[in-house]
């Protein structure tokens, strides 16, 4: 009898059973059936759940804890406990791929300038009163980080979040998280060594504090020119900043 081709065969692969447990327990967290710091049920009780040995059901577990989704305390009374993953494994993640294509700082920050004005121009247009308050809050706190290169760029960092939080589109989100530690730590490190920082960080400041003013207004096509403009000129500088340093080594 001839034998099945290996990808037909990978096609009808019957899932193990601890994959099947896994698979349902991970759609439940996903549609918000289980949410965060909640705890599922006992082991001995989803063992007699899902009618299964207590080695199948760990095995579940381990797969749903590899994935962030659940953290396993040892010795616990608790059952299982649902977690967010770590954005920060996504962005170590991200790196890493973008070092084996050999991308550049230049690559990652061109590509923000692809969406962040319009990201703007979807903040104005659909700016509510807490959205405008979360970012006038951001700039209290750059305000405040004014002369640390360590902390400023974590606070203007957090305003460049919260803005692709407020467009409404979560894939900016998203990717705005994965890249967001790779950028804050390259402005960090180039504000350290910069004679003008305390002048870049105030001409910074000014601007985030100028673009929520567009948002407040809900003038979307102005905010979306103004951010473009603002993202140029810090390009030029930023692009002056280590150069050859890779991306890899901003993970630290």
């Amino acid at each position: 009898m001839a034998s099945m081709p290996n990808g037909r065969a990978a096609a009808h692969r019957i899932p193990k059973m601890a994959e099947v447990i896994a698979a349902e327990l991970r759609a439940k967290i996903l549609k918000g059936e289980l949410k965060p710091g909640e705890s599922l049920l006992s082991e001995a009780t989803l063992m007699e759940q899902y009618e299964v040995s207590r080695p199948t059901l760990r095995e579940a577990l381990r797969l749903l804890e590899a994935q962030d989704l659940i953290s396993v305390r040892r010795g616990s009374h608790r059952g299982p406990v649902v977690s967010l993953p770590d954005g920060g494994v996504a962005a170590r993640a991200v790196a890493i791929q973008l070092q084996i294509r050999q991308a550049t700082l230049a690559d990652v920050y061109q590509f923000r300038m692809l969406y962040e004005p319009t990201a703007a121009r979807m903040a104005a247009e659909s700016a509510t009163p807490d959205g405008i308050r979360q970012l006038r809050e951001i700039l209290d706190e750059e305000a405040a980080a004014l002369g640390s290169s360590s902390a400023f760029p974590a606070a203007a960092w957090r305003f460049h979040s919260v803005l692709m939080g407020l467009s409404g589109n979560a894939t900016m989100a998203v990717i705005t998280e994965c890249l967001q530690h790779i950028s804050e730590q390259h402005s960090a490190r180039g504000l350290s060594t910069s004679p003008d920082q305390r002048q870049q960080e105030e001409r910074s400041l000014k601007a985030h504090r100028k673009l929520v003013d567009l948002i407040e207004k809900g003038a979307g096509a102005e905010a979306e020119k103004f951010w473009a403009r603002h993202m140029e000129v810090v390009r030029e500088v930023q692009m002056g900043w280590f150069q050859d340093q890779q991306i890899t080594e901003l993970l630290d």
